[in-house]
């Protein structure tokens, strides 16, 4: 098999990247569920509020830089001195907003009264902003297993600060924050002493004046969509915290974050096609047919794969949820959940689309697609919300979510490795008729999700969406 998608390397880092985003995925949803669960709906809406403003005014002020800090890491830029320039932005990044963000608390008692907390959570995503940079970095050298041992460390620490809090009777948003910021303070360290360990070197904030134009004048067109992205995919839940309640934004919060979860499948592999596709694109003319092939069988599993947690959760939402969070967040959100869950599929062609040009260069054409989305995702959020609330912030993200999956069909270049979308198309349409034929048979969760799975696999084998035989044969060369 060849060397960018050679079997050994590919399963390596993916299985690294599995451990590394399992984990993270694994304990952020224990935590997610106890501080949903033991938090007022008040104080969780609060919560998830200001982490969504607060990490898009960051992302915004990242200036694009970081996803084109992978892109040279991976192709053997000058690591050390990118790693040191986009370090020193993160430094001030958390300087110059900290002191903003603390001056708005001070000066604004409107706001203070109304978000009392909301520079601490301030903080303590600047502060993972800065050790995010050594992560970057990190993900560009592929070194996946530093980055498992490191998610598997501070995550653990996390989750045993939040059971300790439970079980010392002082379970309070204050407190949980404080967990929050120590567990991000020690990440920081370590982020940094493995990457200083990755480089035999160390790392330091670094100021060359035409190094970090030139870095950003590179990265403006990213800036767009990082501006608009962020407007994407926060800016239902700073509408609801505006327009509606605290309650309503904790249950929205809630469902998208499952949402979240259920593209575990795309948070694996989404870092891996960005360093091999960039070091395809930047090495070859031509992708050859061997290489079209291998990818093309390798995104037919990846979308075959995507579609089983939404299946399941579809299957067994509302007595699921209910039971575990004591009937707070399930049958209030199951409607929310159907329509988010479209979304997965749709968004793993988008991964890929987005992928394919960003390597390719069409930064200004994906800036364009993604600020025209965002607008409409605003739009439709405005109008929706007053009427249909949290449920008309997930109909907007949808309709957003179509918009933006046509564009790029119709506007990334796809002469050197074409997309093939009657396999998404199939693969979708299998899985909403495993689940649709399940839940007509059978009212019983465990019947239902035992038919939809059986019956999403035999018609993905029968329509040859998946093929043993074919991915027996890539993996061997």
């Amino acid at each position: 098999m060849s060397r960018t998608f050679g079997k050994k390397k590919l399963i390596k880092d993916i299985s690294s990247n599995t451990f590394q985003t399992a984990i993270t995925q694994f304990f952020g949803l224990l935590i997610f569920y106890i501080t949903s669960k033991y938090l007022s709906k008040d104080d969780f809406g609060e919560f998830n509020w200001s982490m969504a403003v607060g990490s898009t005014v960051i992302a915004i002020a990242s200036l694009g830089l970081d996803l084109v800090f992978v892109r040279k890491v991976a192709i053997g830029n000058d690591i050390l001195v990118l790693s040191g320039i986009h370090f020193f932005h993160t430094v001030a990044i958390a300087i110059v907003l900290g002191i903003l963000v603390f001056s708005i608390q001070l000066l604004v008692p409107t706001f203070n009264q109304s978000h009392p907390l909301f520079f601490y959570i301030f903080l303590n995503l600047a502060l993972a902003n800065m050790a995010n940079s050594f992560k970057l970095c990190m993900n560009g050298l592929e070194a996946y297993k530093r980055l498992a041992v490191l998610s598997l460390i501070t995550n653990s620490i996390k989750f045993l600060l939040i059971i300790a809090l439970y079980l010392a009777h002082q379970f309070t948003i204050l407190n949980v924050i404080y967990c929050y910021l120590i567990t991000t303070a020690f990440e920081f360290v370590l982020a940094y002493v493995m990457l200083n360990k990755s480089l035999a070197t160390r790392v330091k904030p670094l100021l060359k004046v035409e190094e970090y134009k030139y870095f950003i004048l590179e990265s403006l067109p990213q800036l767009g969509v990082v501006l608009f992205d962020s407007a994407l995919a926060r800016i239902d839940w700073i509408l609801l915290g505006i327009v509606s309640t605290a309650a309503i934004t904790a249950e929205y919060s809630f469902v998208y974050k499952i949402f979240e979860l259920s593209k575990l499948p795309l948070m694996i592999i989404s870092p891996i096609l960005l360093t091999r596709f960039s070091k395809l694109f930047s090495s070859e003319s031509s992708i050859s047919t061997e290489h079209q092939h291998e990818i093309q069988i390798f995104l037919k599993l990846e979308l075959f794969i995507i579609m089983l947690i939404p299946l399941v959760l579809c299957c067994v939402w509302t007595p699921l949820i209910d039971y575990f969070t004591e009937n707070k967040y399930g049958a209030v959100n199951e409607v929310n959940y159907y329509i988010l869950a479209l979304c997965v599929p749709l968004m793993a062609v988008i991964n890929f689309l987005w992928t394919l040009g960003f390597v390719q260069g069409q930064l200004k054409v994906i800036m364009f697609i993604t600020i025209g989305v965002s607008l409409m995702n605003i739009l439709g959020n405005t109008i929706l919300i007053p009427f249909y609330g949290a449920q008309g912030s997930a109909i907007a993200f949808l309709a957003s979510t179509i918009l933006q999956l046509f564009l790029y069909l119709k506007y990334i270049h796809q002469n050197r490795l074409k997309f093939k979308l009657k396999n998404a198309g199939l693969a979708f349409l299998i899985a909403v008729f495993a689940v649709a034929c399940a839940k007509f048979l059978s009212n019983n969760v465990i019947f239902t999700t035992a038919m939809a799975l059986m019956i999403y696999v035999l018609l993905a084998l029968l329509s040859k969406q998946i093929v043993f035989k074919e991915i027996k044969q890539v993996l061997r060369r």
